[in-house]
């Protein structure tokens, strides 16, 4: 439906059949306008109206959010058989100097649920939602009978409209319950349609490579894949020639198999991502797609899209590129930390080609990095990774700091996908799908270089953003905070989107950029190769569908930039609520934590034992400011909300540590004391 109401902004040429209802009532309502040109027709929202969702606040008001971004207004009635979630047309309206949303039509929505715990509160049943912007608390004795009969602690899924129980989903007491509420309240489906896994299981478990022999066959080639120890779906595999200095990365080629407007066309666009947990992955397309015809699995006959890449000897950059439509065969699959040992010298068991490949890359990576890394920045990036027991309670926390083999595939990745970007802007005139990255608002420079005097830092005058910024990390590896100084910097940039124009990556420097390398888990991605697959035939008929995909794409960078988001807010809930289960269970216990925030309520991450939690602090201590280390204690943890209430210690060592006039006052009421809870 979003899709839908998205290409009605934009303007549309057909109504798919199951909006045909939907698009009466709007036409009905004096919403819509027609335009006829030649042989088509164009459906779109007249100038004046907008569409979005209502949300409804705690005091039962009502907001208009629209879906194109143009705003969040207040509804200026009283909401009457309007259900949270539910679509509205509206025009604005001028009160008293402030913007309003007057409802022309609402379309109820069949997502009008809401995922709830209920907890018995003397003679009250409450039902409190887990969305962490939601406070509103649910007498469930008011509107369901069904909620006496639940113990308390029980997860229930409501409909909104008829305030009934719709699905007991289990106990918040269970572990295994946190990865059901991350995906429920972001919205995520679970399974896949019958109709899309029947589709996906036709195309077979193997690839007859006789049936395509318009493509190249590149299968004497000797290409690995890279990647986790875990890894179940294989999007990429490189070789380098190191006597002809040529890189060709192979992709899957995914839009072989999942064509426009098919089932599975439907199912992936509606998740957009692949969503990982540290214990599995849900994945964006059916298993027989995502683990095996799609992934390029050792020993197997694959499709994929490769770029042969010529390199200069030199200076490393692309003399010569060229795109096939082929089938490969991945020699072998490596690990990540098989390869670190590899490129350290240790002895590891791998063809002899693939070997010399590998090490020949190696040191035309490391060229590549430096000399990407004049107009581009690398920041601090150790992955933090949790680590389950068999009962789904966190039991460890892996930090893992990218190595030479990260680096390998990194560079061989982003140069792909560069060359991607630059053959679109060559052969679309600058349209298409791109990753795109605005250089930083200036009042948020203006704001870091202010905090970063502040705690000591030069910053000089003299030289331009880039050098600024390096200047910066210098001084920071020399002061030992790399990590936390780098998400300062991360923090004032803007962030990285999806456009279906070009303006160009701050971030890495390039001119163009797009996301090319990864179709079994991006739906950007799979967009990006039927628009280049378009290209490369270069027929009338070609012509046309790139003409007709390049008109979506505006329309598709909305829908992918909103999943994205969706996607990484299921994978740090998911993180959170772990890290607060955890919490639950050490009430008391002390973390070391860096302040990242210093406002009430102060916000620190923990440095140790649960790396990478963030924690809640009540109160500061005096003249603490952001950066600071300081010691926490645990005194509760709310899993519901997936927050972790910390207070701060301190310690007679930490005042010693501190400028003695602005802690006479705690010194003086901390004497003879080991420790002070503030």
């Amino acid at each position: 439906m979003k899709e839908f109401c998205l290409q009605l902004i934009v303007g549309c040429v057909a109504i798919p059949k199951k909006f045909k209802q939907f698009y009466g009532r709007l036409k009905q309502s004096g919403c819509i306008e027609e335009r006829t040109n030649f042989d088509s027709t164009n459906y779109r929202l007249k100038k004046g109206f907008l569409i979005g969702r209502v949300q409804i606040s705690k005091n039962g008001k009502g907001f208009f959010h629209s879906f194109d971004k143009q705003g969040n207004f207040p509804i200026d009635s009283r909401l009457k058989n309007v259900c949270q979630n539910d679509i509205l047309v509206v025009n604005l309206t001028q009160k008293q100097g402030r913007k309003k949303a007057k409802i022309i039509l609402t379309a109820h929505c069949h997502e009008n649920k809401e995922l709830i715990c209920i907890k018995n509160k003397g003679s009250k049943i409450l039902g409190i939602p887990f969305k962490k912007n939601s406070q509103i608390n649910i007498r469930m004795d008011r509107l369901d009978k069904a909620s006496f009969n639940l113990p308390s602690d029980s997860v229930v899924s409501i409909d909104l409209k008829n305030n009934k129980i719709e699905e007991v989903v289990g106990t918040l007491k269970d572990p295994n319950i946190d990865e059901k509420i991350s995906l429920a309240i972001n919205r995520r489906k679970t399974e896949f349609s019958p109709e899309s896994i029947a589709l996906a299981q036709s195309f077979g478990k193997e690839v007859a490579a006789d049936l395509y022999s318009d493509r190249l066959d590149a299968r004497h080639l000797p290409f690995c894949a890279i990647d986790p120890d875990d890894a179940k779906d294989h999007d990429d595999a490189i070789y380098f020639d190191g006597k002809n200095s040529v890189l060709y990365v192979a992709i899957a080629d995914v839009s072989e198999y999942v064509s426009p407007n098919t089932f599975l066309d439907e199912q992936a666009k509606e998740r957009g991502f692949s969503v990982y947990f540290p214990h599995k992955s849900h994945p964006m397309l059916p298993q027989n797609l995502s683990e095996n015809i799609c992934s390029l699995k050792q020993n197997k006959e694959r499709l994929a899209l490769i770029w042969r890449l010529r390199l200069h000897r030199k200076t490393t950059e692309v003399i010569a590129s060229e795109l096939y439509k082929a089938i490969i065969v991945n020699r072998q699959n490596i690990s990540y930390t098989k390869l670190d040992k590899l490129l350290t010298g240790k002895s590891v068991k791998l063809h002899s080609d693939v070997k010399q490949s590998l090490i020949d890359f190696h040191r035309v990576a490391l060229k590549m990095r430096n000399r990407r890394l004049k107009n581009g920045y690398h920041f601090f990036n150790d992955e933090i990774k949790l680590e389950l027991d068999s009962q789904g309670h966190l039991k460890d926390v892996l930090i893992t700091s990218n190595g030479s083999s990260h680096m390998i595939v990194e560079e061989a990745m982003l140069l792909a996908n560069k060359t991607s970007a630059e053959f679109l802007t060559k052969k679309t005139g600058g349209r298409g799908i791109y990753r795109v990255h605005q250089s930083p608002p200036k009042e948020k420079i203006d704001e870091l270089f202010f905090d970063l005097k502040s705690m000591g830092y030069n910053i000089p005058n003299n030289k331009n953003l880039h050098d600024v910024i390096q200047d910066i990390q210098k001084q920071a590896k020399k002061k030992n905070a790399q990590k936390q100084i780098d998400k300062m910097i991360i923090k004032a940039q803007s962030q990285a989107v999806y456009s279906p124009n070009n303006i160009g990556h701050f971030g890495l420097g390039f001119q163009a950029y797009s996301h090319f390398t990864s179709p079994i888990r991006r739906y950007s991605d799979l967009i990006l190769h039927r628009v280049m697959k378009e290209i490369l035939l270069d027929n009338s008929t070609s012509n046309k569908r790139l003409a007709r995909l390049l008109e979506q794409l505006k329309v598709s960078c909305i829908l992918v930039n909103d999943q994205e988001n969706q996607t990484n807010k299921i994978e740090m809930d998911f993180k959170d609520r772990k890290y607060a289960r955890w919490a639950q269970k050490h009430i008391g216990a002390r973390i070391q934590a860096c302040i990242i925030d210093e406002r009430h309520p102060a916000i620190a991450v923990a440095l140790n034992v649960i790396v990478g939690a963030r924690l809640f602090i009540d109160s500061l201590p005096l003249d603490i400011s952001r950066l600071d280390t300081i010691e926490v204690e645990i005194i509760s943890a709310d899993i519901i909300r997936a927050k972790i209430l910390t207070q701060a210690i301190v310690t007679s060592e930490f005042l010693s540590q501190k400028r003695p006039k602005k802690f006479k006052k705690i010194r003086r009421y901390a004497k003879n004391k080991d420790a002070l809870n503030v």
